[in-house]
């Protein structure tokens, strides 16, 4: 989650608004994430184009490379031409409209759209043989435009394993976050990684500090090292851009987590786990289905259990204790076992915010309406 112009959790708001102005739109009649029948693409060419656009660099170490890597599971499919755009926040709809008309790409995968989806929707019914895929779930849940899909990923499940990690790995019971804002998605992963935490050691507290969607990889850094500086010993973010916290946490000798892909590389020595996409399986499954005119699901939607999140590899300083027991909650989290978010829980002012016996699993709407703060988190300067 790279700090984007445009970011996944736009979508929502402007996938409603896109639908607002339905005569634009063509809508399927199967309700959303059921197979529908696709065309084989007329392809005028022997490959079938495939276009990426990435709302950043696409080797950002973050949100936009877990996707680039994915684009590269796509090179192996047989008769497929891939085209790749870099740096295009604040020029989605041409550089789609780039892809389709000069490039004959027939399809297009956005990382982010935000606030250019209704174009891009528009642009989705003007071009028919091509589809478009974002990465993000619709807020219509029952239509969706026939030649557009969605992937979401349940991000939460993986954060939930990487506090589970540091937990049994934090000495001084206090570890530090950097986030973007207190937005629902951000909330969701921010809590999950507690709850991982506290369910190693209820002791453990979690500090967060909130630098804003637009914030530079310094003032990253900076947050981290006032987290450090104030008593964290392992370090985590929810961001566009881990990358900073993870040099800041190997500098000052401490522990850290990464976030969206594999991050060991920059805390060789303290680096725990991380909590990645993994969408590999996504693009390749329905880009194929896509070329081969077959079925295809409009929405994607899973953690665990479809293999679209996963946590990087542990490192050197994880305990045999620790890696059986977050091992065992990943199964159970695959399995359909548990959930991330089972009552009772409560936030940190004392109030219960699910019940004893409630569990609120992946695509629970309610997740997406989170505005509190689990028991054990403080936000920092208050």
């Amino acid at each position: 989650m790279k700090t984007l112009t445009h970011n996944r959790r736009d979508i929502l708001r402007a996938f409603g608004g896109a639908f607002g102005a339905a005569a634009m739109l063509l809508t399927a009649p199967q309700a959303l994430g059921q197979s529908a029948p696709s065309a084989p693409p007329d392809l005028g060419s022997p490959d079938l184009g495939v276009g990426v656009v990435y709302c950043g660099d696409r080797a950002d170490f973050g949100f936009n490379q877990a996707h680039a890597e994915a684009a590269r599971a796509l090179v192996g499919l047989p008769g497929l031409r891939l085209e790749e755009r870099e740096h295009a926040a604040g020029t989605l709809a041409a550089t789609a409209e780039e892809l389709v008309g000069p490039q004959g790409c027939r399809v297009v995968i956005v990382t982010a759209a935000g606030d250019a989806l209704p174009g891009l929707l528009a642009q989705a019914d003007a071009h028919r043989d091509t589809v478009f895929l974002f990465s993000g779930a619709p807020l219509d849940r029952d239509r969706l435009p026939i030649n557009t899909g969605f992937f979401e990923g349940y991000l939460d499940e993986a954060q939930h394993i990487s506090g589970l990690v540091a937990g049994y790995a934090s000495r001084a019971k206090t570890i530090g976050l950097v986030a973007s804002h207190p937005a629902p998605d951000v909330l969701r992963c921010v809590n999950a990684f507690a709850l991982g935490a506290r369910r190693a050691d209820s002791a453990t507290a979690l500090r967060v500090a909130f630098v804003g969607e637009a914030a530079t990889p310094r003032q990253v850094a900076e947050a981290a090292r006032a987290l450090a500086e104030g008593g964290a010993d392992v370090l985590a973010a929810q961001l566009d851009g881990a990358r900073p916290v993870c040099e800041v946490a190997e500098a000052h000798g401490i522990l850290c987590c990464g976030l969206h892909t594999d991050l060991s590389a920059f805390a060789p020595q303290g680096f725990l786990t991380g909590a990645e996409w993994a969408w590999e399986k996504a693009y390749a499954e329905t880009v194929a289905l896509i070329a081969a005119g077959k079925p295809w699901k409009h929405l994607r939607q899973g953690g665990f259990d479809q293999g679209f999140v996963r946590n990087t590899a542990y490192g050197p300083a994880v305990g045999v204790e620790a890696r059986a027991h977050a091992d065992a909650a990943r199964m159970q989290l695959a399995n359909g076992n548990a959930a991330v978010f089972r009552g009772p829980i409560q936030d940190n002012t004392g109030r219960t915010v699910v019940a004893k016996g409630k569990a609120l699993r992946g695509g629970d709407a309610e997740l997406g309406r989170m505005v509190w703060l689990a028991d054990g988190v403080t936000e920092v300067g208050r």
